[in-house]
């Protein structure tokens, strides 16, 4: 709408845009309709045969640029997470089970609670500051994953992104908040792996 653009701006004609060469031409006739029809039951969420999720949490003194992208969980040893002990719990919640005890179930939703987690993974970003690694005579590897000194033979890391990334064909609402939260609480020291089997196998009771 004209009222809506700054006076510099103008539409001057509106053109119809051709479906694209792959799309049946318009129709009339009975088989036509029906597979409009079909088309218009297409919904995003209940269609989908799966879904990818990656959260990122941030170790360290962080990004004011990413900061708000990222979960961050503060400095210092205690907050850095222990990425083989998430994996550990991870690997306990892959295949098809009940997740009730990972999901909020609402009022009215009879919808199973049982899933397929395909993929649950968690891993390590290490991020260096190429300046200050430098000042140090660090060199960086090729996995990013140290900056070692190759005189002193000590490492610097500047910050740490950690990852969970998971696939799964369906999700409870809050499902993967909760996972994630979980395995975090597991990676602190704060829960331990067998506990996350715990919380599985109670299915929300």
């Amino acid at each position: 709408h004209h009222g809506n653009l700054p006076p510099d701006i103008q539409i001057l004609a509106v053109t119809a845009i051709p479906p694209p060469p792959s799309s049946p031409p318009p129709s009339s006739t009975s088989s036509s309709s029906t597979s409009s029809s079909g088309a218009n039951t297409f919904h995003a969420r209940e269609s989908c045969i799966g879904k990818r999720y990656v959260y990122t949490i941030q170790e360290g003194q962080g990004d004011p640029m990413t900061a708000r992208y990222r979960w961050n969980i503060g400095r210092g040893n205690t907050k850095r997470l222990n990425v083989d002990r998430m994996n550990d719990a991870a690997q306990r919640l892959l295949g098809e089970h009940d997740f009730a005890s990972f999901g909020v179930l609402e009022d009215g939703d009879d919808r199973p609670t049982t899933k397929r987690m395909r993929r649950l993974e968690v891993s390590r970003i290490v991020t260096v500051d190429p300046i200050e690694a430098a000042s140090v005579g660090c060199v960086i590897d090729t996995n990013h994953v140290t900056t070692t000194n190759t005189t002193t033979n000590t490492t610097t890391r500047r910050d740490t992104v950690v990852t969970i990334v998971a696939e799964c064909d369906r999700y409870l609402y809050n499902m993967m908040r909760m996972i994630c939260g979980t395995l975090v609480q597991v990676g602190l020291g704060r829960l331990s792996p067998d506990d996350v089997t715990t919380l599985l196998e109670r299915r929300g009771g």
